[in-house]
């Protein structure tokens, strides 16, 4: 099952350009980026700027199960959004181009390493930082990862990831 899965995707992700991965540990086999996303054990990608239609097939073969839910924002600062939501990614588009990702889920390991779960403190740890309070919590950024904490507190894990456009109000 695995090895139809792989060839699936490199069938419809032939035209994307490979990346090594290294992960904390997640069982899903998407692995977010802050470029767009690999694929665990593959070497082709989904990167931001990509037609919808083929990011949204692709993703779909790759989760086994298609959106469970797809609405547009017309209210978002970087204008409308289509915003498509798998149990384990939402997924954002402008335009009918891949524009960036959301994860709030412990599965999804990111190619950094991260993933929702993780301590403030595993964070300073791994030197991550600086930590700026905002309106929606404590944020962070990773490389051109973004991440959401509810507290300053050491113990508390991060509660949201993103990379590339969001519909977040500030």
């Amino acid at each position: 099952m695995i090895r139809a899965l792989a060839a699936a995707a490199l069938l419809v992700l032939a035209a994307c350009g490979g990346a090594e991965v290294t992960t904390r540990g997640g069982t899903a086999q998407l692995r977010p980026d802050a470029n767009g996303l690999a694929i665990a054990d593959n070497p082709l990608r989904i990167d931001f700027g990509r037609a919808q239609e083929g990011v949204l097939t692709a993703v779909t073969r790759v989760l086994g199960a298609p959106p469970a839910n797809s609405v547009t924002n017309s209210e978002c600062g970087a204008g409308p959004l289509r915003i498509v939501q798998y149990a384990e990614i939402t997924l954002l588009f402008q335009n009918g181009n891949f524009v960036g990702w959301t994860t709030d889920d412990p599965r999804i390991a990111l190619a950094n390493g991260l993933s929702a779960g993780v301590t403030r403190a595993q964070l300073e740890n791994g030197g991550y930082g600086p930590f700026r309070p905002t309106t929606l919590g404590v944020e962070f950024e990773a490389n051109g990862i973004f991440g959401l904490l509810p507290d300053n507190d050491a113990a508390t894990p991060i509660d949201t990831l993103w990379a590339g456009t969001t519909c977040f109000f500030r």
